[in-house]
């Protein structure tokens, strides 16, 4: 772990070839939602094992049934030392300068996870992530998302209804790529294949002031494998209130 110093969506749409993907009813409000969010970098040598264990959470939640969402946000504060991480996003670095400020950190580190916007931990740390996993699960989830998705190309149109949410709240709305590969020739991960898994490709953020419904557009790079992850934030950077998430198979 090397650290940095410095503080940084019940409705359809038409759908490409008349396709339209749309979630089941959202889960009771007795169920809790744990919102895990992975950040990492391929210029990080420590960051392999946290993208493993991210990707077992993932596969775990997959055959459970568990409400347990996966992100992996590619930070691009690792660019400059020799390789360039394709998956990087400088809005990510900031979003973990948020956390990092709202927990009280001082300084940026990688791999970081951080479990419904309130624990944080070395994102290798499985010990750590399983005893917040649990906890996230076991209290109820205050606020409900249900999500349809259509497509156009690349843009996908997010159209949600939430319950519960108070006004002022946050809703954030990623698409995810459920699978990435490299094999990075220079920095600290030199000669090594890397596997990654729900990558952060666009975030979208709205306050919801009140409004149950609404629509929100993102774009996939690619015509791949993947997901639209959907929570509730008290606030940027805040508690996650309630979370959805509508996986797409490439078309």
């Amino acid at each position: 772990m090397i650290r940095f110093g410095g503080l940084l969506l019940a409705m359809l749409g038409a759908a490409l070839s008349g396709v339209t993907h749309s979630a089941p009813a959202p889960a009771p409000v007795s169920q809790g939602v744990a919102v895990i969010e992975l950040f990492t970098s391929e210029g990080c040598s420590s960051c392999p094992p946290a993208d493993a264990l991210l990707e077992t959470f993932v596969a775990d939640a997959q055959r459970s049934g568990h409400a347990v969402y996966g992100l992996s946000f590619h930070v691009d504060y690792w660019d400059h030392l020799g390789w360039k991480d394709r998956y990087s996003n400088a809005a990510y670095s900031r979003r973990q300068s948020r956390y990092a400020r709202a927990l009280g950190l001082g300084s940026l580190y990688t791999p970081q996870m951080i479990v419904n916007g309130t624990r944080e931990f070395v994102g290798s740390n499985r010990a750590a992530a399983d005893a917040a996993i649990r906890q996230a699960l076991a209290n109820a989830a205050p606020a409900q998302i249900r999500l349809s998705t259509s497509f156009q190309g690349h843009e996908v149109t997010v159209k949600y209804a939430v319950e519960g949410a108070p006004a002022g709240a946050i809703l954030d709305v990623a698409w995810v790529d459920a699978h990435a590969e490299s094999a990075p020739n220079r920095g600290e991960n030199q000669g090594r294949a890397l596997r990654h898994v729900n990558v952060v490709r666009d975030l979208r953020s709205a306050e919801l002031n009140g409004a149950p419904t609404g629509t929100i557009r993102v774009t996939r790079p690619e015509a791949r494998d993947g997901a639209v992850i959907a929570w509730i934030q008290a606030e940027p950077a805040g508690r996650v209130l309630g979370a959805a998430e509508q996986r797409v198979p490439a078309r």
